[in-house]
């Protein structure tokens, strides 16, 4: 933990899947972020928060891969009705690697969101100015 980290992600949520890579950022408004943890599964579907994507094998990467990112645009389409202003959006891969979703495509980034207000999609608390990652 840095010496700026006000409150990191706790271990219950951990367990959830927050902070675990990947995981999809919204944000809501500046400094406000909401996470979705991204739970890959072959049969049984996970009973854990945030998005599930159902994939042949959890050890053929590339494909799952092309998976996430159809479930990622699916839930764009969902959160966005056509008439409101988009969220930004975030898929986030590695501590440098992310792909924003904007105008409906992804663009590479090596920097990705942090810091702020990271609440659950249930407006509860998961970290305040601290990394959106578990840095152990």
């Amino acid at each position: 933990m840095s010496s700026h980290d006000v409150l990191p992600l706790s271990a219950e949520k951990c367990a959830q899947g927050y902070g675990i890579f990947p995981y999809v950022i919204l944000r809501l408004n500046g400094g406000v972020y909401m996470q979705f943890p991204v739970h890959f599964y072959e049969e049984k579907n996970p009973e854990k928060p945030g998005l599930r994507v159902r994939v042949d094998s959890l050890a053929n990467e590339k494909l799952n891969f092309s998976s996430l990112f159809n479930v990622v645009r699916q839930f764009h389409q969902q959160i966005n009705p056509v008439e409101a202003k988009a969220l930004k959006m975030c898929l986030v891969l590695a501590p440098y690697a992310a792909y924003f979703f904007e105008d409906n495509a992804f663009t590479f980034s090596d920097e990705i969101p942090e810091g702020g207000n990271l609440i659950d999609s249930n407006y509860m608390v998961l970290a305040l100015n601290s990394a959106h990652f578990v840095t152990d």
